[in-house]
């Protein structure tokens, strides 16, 4: 008798846990955050050392292209609700140290 009573407790308490709410699970960012503002700020023309004070060093800058930077943000959202992610592309394209073309994707 004792015996399927605290069988009955145990089931019913652990029963009981699933009226909590899923716990917060933080959004994961990574790389460079670029603003409409700095973006605004960026002109062809621009050279290596002003496009570094404007933005930060680039996240990917490729050993076999050293002249295209590219700054990427990525967010990613892990609740239960929503499964989205959202990435940012800003390529960069250098010519002898000088901006010559901007790609946002």
């Amino acid at each position: 008798m004792k015996k399927s009573v605290l069988i009955l407790c145990a089931a019913l308490s652990l029963g009981a846990c699933s009226l909590f709410p899923p716990p917060y699970k933080v959004p994961v960012t990574q790389g460079n955050l670029v603003t409409q503002d700095q973006l605004s700020q960026l002109k062809i023309g621009m050279s290596e050392s002003q496009v570094t004070y404007l933005l930060g060093k680039p996240m990917i800058q490729d050993t076999f292209k050293p002249d295209e930077w590219h700054y990427v943000y990525t967010s990613q959202y892990a609740t239960s609700e929503t499964k989205q992610s959202e990435v940012t592309d800003l390529v960069l394209t250098f010519d002898n140290g000088t901006l010559t073309k901007i790609k946002n994707h």
